[in-house]
Order: C-alpha cells, then structure tokens, then sequence
C-alpha cells in the first residue's frame, strides 16, 4: 500500500493491533473508534483519522469489524512478507534480542549472528551460530538479506554500518546508541535505551513530585480541622 501517514500515527498503529488482537481473541467482532480510544488512553477523532488515513473505515453505529482491520493493519504494515535479518553483535543485548520470539509475528526473521570476539564465534544461540564479523558483507551480497539490527559498541557501529551499508543492507535497527549518519534511501531507526530510561526517570521524578504535594496538602487539611473542647 502507498498510502503516507505521518510518523506518529505509524508508531500508533501496532499499539491498535495489540488491541485488536485481544479483542479477536475475546470472540469481539466490532469495535468503535470511542472503545479504541479509550483501551489507548488516545484521542476518539484522532482514532478515527488514523485509520481513515490508511484507507479503513467503519460502518455507522457498529463501528470497525475486528478482523478485518486487523488484517488491513498487518498489509499496510507489510507484515505478511517474510524479512530476513542479520544481527551484528552477539553480546547480551543481542543475544536477548535473537531469542525474543515476537519478532516472527511482525515478518522478521533473524537468519545469522556475527561479532568479532573469538570467544562468542561458534556458539549457537537460538539455532543460529555466531559467525565472524567479516564474513557479513559477502553473505548479505550472496543472500540478498537487506535488514541488520545493530548491537555493536557505539564506538564502532558508523563503520561497521558502512561496510555492511556498501554491502546492499538497506535499513538498519541501531541499538549501538550512535547515532548512524548514512546516505539516502538507506533507513535508520534509532533504538536508544539511555534516551528511553531518561524518559521513564523523568516520569517517575515527576510521579514522585505530585505524590509528595498531595500527601503534604493531607498534613495539611488534617490540622486545620476544627477543635472540639470539651467544657467540664
């Protein structure tokens, strides 16, 4: 599908699948932008522009048919058409990441690890062995493989997505925390974990602020109540 929405309703539009998904589950055939809205804490009319903006709408008084938008989703997101993957970096992080089995669910399939540590070369992890970083180019020419996920240290990752980019790799998930520069029509998509934990800290200190105002505003109602005095 060609239709173009704006960033933020595409970071949206897996929260109403997750949604939808339960709703399916639950035997539920229909759903009304208000019920979407509120299971996502969203705007009712910004709902229903996000969906009008990829060509689904409902029927009056009955609202969306669950199934069917669900599968609307999932083609407009392109999720039906297998994509193979590589992981460059086979520490922790990406380890943990070839092992989470959500990723099938959304195309992704991650076909073979690499690194440069000679200790981590030949291990097998989720079914795939490690192989060495410089193997990578040769194998994304030979496969056609045009997805790497990145979880190489910040210190490297530009010149390894480089190498990998003159390759043919056409879209990279960074989760190095460097910020990738590279040439049009290549696609970068920052995952920052630092960024993310900023975020929730902040949330938290905020969260924190209210629940010490309202507990000092209690202290104070409870000693301005009036006094009683008992006369003997």
């Amino acid at each position: 599908m060609s239709i173009a929405i704006s960033s933020a309703c595409l970071h949206r539009l897996p929260q109403y699948m997750k949604v939808l998904g339960r709703l399916l589950d639950a035997g539920q055939r229909n759903v009304t932008s208000a019920e979407l809205a509120r299971e996502l804490k969203l705007d009712e009319t910004l709902v229903r522009k996000d969906l009008s903006g990829i060509g689904f709408s409902g029927k009056p008084r009955v609202g969306f048919d669950v199934a069917l938008l669900l599968a609307h989703l999932e083609e407009y997101l392109g999720l039906h058409n297998s994509k193979e993957a590589f992981l460059i970096g086979a520490g922790r992080l990406g380890q943990a990441l070839a092992d989470y089995p959500g990723f099938e669910k959304y195309g992704l399939r991650i076909i073979a690890l690499f690194d440069n540590d000679p200790k981590k070369i030949g291990q097998l992890v989720h079914a795939c062995e490690v192989l060495p970083l410089a193997k990578a180019p040769e194998l994304a020419r030979r496969l056609n493989v045009r997805i790497a996920i990145l979880t190489v240290p910040a210190s490297v990752a530009q010149e390894v997505a480089e190498v990998l980019a003159e390759a043919g790799i056409l879209a990279f998930w960074n989760f190095s925390g460097h910020t990738l520069k590279l040439p049009a029509p290549i696609i970068v998509h920052n995952e920052d974990l630092a960024e993310s934990l900023a975020i929730l800290s902040h949330r938290l200190t905020q969260l924190f602020a209210v629940d010490t105002v309202e507990s000092a505003e209690l202290g104070n109602d409870s000693n301005t109540g009036t006094e009683y005095h008992e006369h003997k």
